[in-house]
């Protein structure tokens, strides 16, 4: 036994397991980030939208899951919905059990054992994801490219883990993992949460058990933790969130740990069933047998631990809420300044349709305080006081400093893999930023530039108001909200009916014109200055209308050919 430890190279063999590691990681990354391209922005907004009863929610988290290949997305997900009040905490109960069962996708593929495949993969996925020329055979590439290192790092893990098989400090660890499942699962959990990867814990088991190494028994233990250790990263982004939107990280844990604990005084009937319903090969004996059988068991208790505990669990999602609610009290959220971002957070930039989503509803956010700084301005202009200025022009800056906050969030968005169905939707959005941005400046310059002129003159310009002015001015705030309020779901439909109003603004500018024109006879030099000042008021609230119409217009699908209305 001594002679066998002094042959065990160790620096060679934790070299090789952590090589074949990386290769795994990275192959997985390539794997996801392939099959996010592949899957389109559309998946955030089907996820949304399945919440009509729990089992279209389960199925909706095992799917989107299942594409995407990590539920640690979907789970970020579901905190940016909550986060933004689009789902509420019961709702994301079952699709959190659904995303359990969409991870155990992966362990099922890498069970299998297609390493005589492995260069073929590794060749067609280099030579599609460098030299594709369409973007979907670049996709494409990026799948079976990482597919490829997946298998080729569970084969590096196994040469790496042969010797171990003789070596009975091993063997003594194995039985111990046995005798006390409680230590098991803590490694399970700690290795899963350091390395943000159930996946890659999955991989090392499948890699162990491949070479005999792992019986089915000492396996379990290590698979169950493994599910409690993967709720790390949601839980690491759901800090600083509103408690509702922490919730869903103590929700996702509740579930596994409580899985945990319907399994783990049962792991010999498990182990029992998993041999059942897996394929033998009773033509072997010892670990040759057990290297055949046992990555296939691995990945069944996997999937069958995330199935009977939805199974379970899903008649209990109100209770499962409640109890995330006692866990996660309601506290008194600090009141943030209206230039601060609600939506964008760093998690969100790993997956660009995701990201996207959450620019998408901060710049609905940004529109509605456009909105909420437009709607008094054509007022303070006409006889508005020297502080209603300031409060103005204090809140264009707050918009100003959010406006920009957006625009750098894109920027490190465009950094990453993405579409070029993503990259027009980025332009859209900075152009449509830029213009929200230009329509507070109108407000927080020009229109208080007008106020400060008629009080320095001494002129009334409330006598001008009439139904014709009037009218204009409320066309003008009417589709800039209605221009907001489909910002948030990029309602094309809506968006093209407005950028359809380019006549009308027309028609109606002109009217204000005629109107003051008519009711003014330039007597005396305030006449003069009056007329001057209403033509300046109006043209700005033009120019406001203009921008509305130019972003409803740049959303609608398709795209019109002139893209400046006015």
């Amino acid at each position: 036994m001594l002679q066998a430890a002094r042959d065990l190279n160790y620096i060679a063999m934790l070299g090789q397991l952590a090589a074949g590691l990386a290769l795994f990681l990275f192959g997985l990354q390539l794997l996801t980030d392939g099959l996010k391209a592949i899957a389109g922005a559309k998946l955030p907004v089907v996820l949304a939208k399945m919440t009509s009863n729990r089992f279209k929610g389960v199925l909706a988290g095992a799917v989107i899951t299942a594409l995407l290949n990590s539920s640690t997305i979907t789970t970020v997900l579901l905190v940016g919905f909550v986060s933004a009040g689009l789902m509420t905490l019961a709702q994301t109960v079952p699709m959190i059990m659904g995303a359990n069962i969409g991870s155990t996708f992966t362990a099922q593929i890498i069970a299998f054992n297609p390493y005589a495949l492995v260069p073929f993969m590794l060749a067609l996925g280099f030579l599609g994801y460098a030299f594709g020329r369409r973007e979907i055979l670049r996709e494409l590439g990026s799948v079976v490219l990482g597919l490829g290192l997946l298998f080729l790092g569970i084969e590096f893990m196994g040469q790496a883990t042969h010797p171990l098989r003789t070596h009975q400090p091993f063997i003594h660890a194995m039985q111990t993992t046995m005798e006390n499942p409680l230590l098991g699962i803590v490694i399970g959990a700690v290795f899963t949460a350091i390395v943000q990867s159930s996946a890659a814990t999955l991989g090392i088991i499948i890699a162990l058990a491949s070479e005999g190494l792992m019986p089915l028994e000492a396996a379990i233990p290590l698979i169950l933790g493994a599910n409690v250790g993967t709720v790390g990263t949601a839980l690491l982004a759901s800090i600083g969130k509103p408690a509702e939107a922490a919730r869903v990280g103590v929700v996702h844990l509740l579930f596994n740990v409580i899985g945990v604990l319907l399994f783990v005084f049962l792991i010999p009937q498990l182990a029992d069933f998993a041999r059942l319903i897996s394929p033998s090969a009773p033509e072997l004996e010892g670990t040759a047998r057990l290297a055949a059988e046992t990555p296939r068991q691995v990945a069944n208790i996997h999937t069958l631990f995330s199935v009977v505990s939805a199974l379970v669990l899903i008649w209990f999602s109100g209770p499962l809420a409640r109890l995330a609610e006692l866990i996660v009290p309601d506290r008194r959220e600090k009141i943030a300044a209206a230039g601060d971002t609600r939506y964008l957070d760093e998690a969100s930039l790993t997956a660009p349709s995701l990201g996207l989503q959450k620019v998408r509803l901060e710049t609905a956010r940004l529109g509605e305080l456009v909105l909420r700084l437009v709607r008094p301005g054509p007022m303070v202009a006409i006889a508005g006081t020297p502080s209603e200025f300031e409060t103005l022009r204090n809140d264009a800056t707050e918009i100003g400093r959010l406006a920009s906050a957006i625009l750098q969030y894109l920027g490190k968005l465009s950094e990453g893999e993405h579409t070029a169905e993503d990259s027009r939707e980025m332009i859209k959005l900075i152009e449509a930023v830029n213009d929200l941005e230009s329509i507070s400046d109108v407000v927080s310059v020009n229109l208080t530039a007008i106020g400060q002129e008629r009080l320095a003159e001494r002129v009334d310009l409330a006598p001008l108001r009439d139904e014709s002015t009037s009218k204009f001015a409320r066309f003008v705030i009417d589709t800039l909200q209605e221009t907001v309020a489909s910002l948030g779901d990029a309602n094309t439909a809506d968006l093209a009916a407005v950028a359809a109003r380019k006549a009308e603004m027309k028609s109606l500018t002109s009217a204000a014109r005629k109107s003051v024109l008519d009711r003014l006879k330039l007597a005396d030099v305030q006449d003069v200055v009056r007329i001057r000042l209403a033509d300046d008021l109006i043209e700005q609230l033009r120019q406001i209308g203009r921008l509305s119409l130019r972003i409803a217009k740049k959303y609608a699908a398709p795209l019109a050919a002139d893209p400046d209305p006015g």
